[in-house]
């Protein structure tokens, strides 16, 4: 895993150790580490956000839940940012439903403290306006994805995607909610997985999935995830990408 350098803080979020000195001043009083176990539902869809949280090795899914029962994730939020971004754009609800997917730890900041630092600190502000639009960006990404790409391709975008996220090569996931994450069912999540475990590119047990050639899961995406890598390196000045 290569290592990320950066000349401000160390807390294991790239968005926090990014951020410019002023910015992260401003947080860092009321920022409290926590453990987020999966499963938790971070908000509800409609809910107030009562709280920031930013992941360090944990990932928050947000997902789309239909009228039918249907469910597909629209983004993901791991080590590169923070969850609750509706809150930059003056928003006190979230808009989807926020669900932990891989347990983990994370930093988090209660909301009037966090809405506090935005309108007191210029730099904390624009900076988080510039990941707002990173993360429109990715959205619309994987949306074209969703709409172009095979399950195959999707299936290795986002292991590559949760990969980036997780501290080893052992990602906690089944395919169970692999198959809710990519809005598809189950039999098309197995082929796909079965495809890239007989290529030798991931091993897969019960509720694991182990990347064992990261460059040949990154063959068998498409180019969405090398766009979307380009995006946050353009916008936000990093990337938490693996691929060396």
């Amino acid at each position: 895993m290569p290592k990320l350098s950066f000349a401000g803080p160390t807390t294991g979020n790239v968005f926090l150790d990014a951020m410019p000195s002023a910015a992260f001043a401003a947080l860092r009083p009321s920022l409290e580490r926590v453990h987020l176990e999966r499963g938790h539902q971070v908000y509800a869809a409609g809910a107030i956000i009562d709280t920031v949280f930013f992941p360090i090795d944990s990932i928050i899914s947000v997902v789309a839940d239909m009228s039918d029962g249907k469910t597909a994730e629209i983004g993901l939020v791991g080590r590169e940012g923070m969850s609750g971004y509706a809150i930059v754009l003056d928003q006190a609800r979230s808009v989807h439903r926020c669900t932990v997917q891989v347990p983990d730890s994370a930093e988090s900041i209660p909301i009037d403290n966090f809405r506090s630092a935005l309108e007191s600190v210029p730099e904390l502000a624009a900076y988080c306006l510039r990941y707002t639009q990173a993360t429109i960006v990715t959205i619309a990404q994987s949306a074209g994805c969703n709409s172009l790409h095979t399950i195959d391709q999707r299936c290795a975008r986002w292991l590559l995607m949760a990969h980036d996220r997780v501290a080893e090569d052992l990602v906690l996931l089944t395919q169970d909610l692999l198959s809710q994450m990519l809005g598809v069912r189950r039999a098309g999540v197995t082929l796909a997985a079965s495809a890239l475990q007989e290529s030798g590119f991931i091993s897969y047990t019960r509720g694991q999935i182990v990347v064992l050639d990261r460059k040949g899961l990154e063959s068998a995406s498409c180019e969405c995830y090398e766009a979307a890598e380009r995006a946050w390196k353009t916008i936000m000045g990093y990337s938490i990408s693996k691929t060396k």
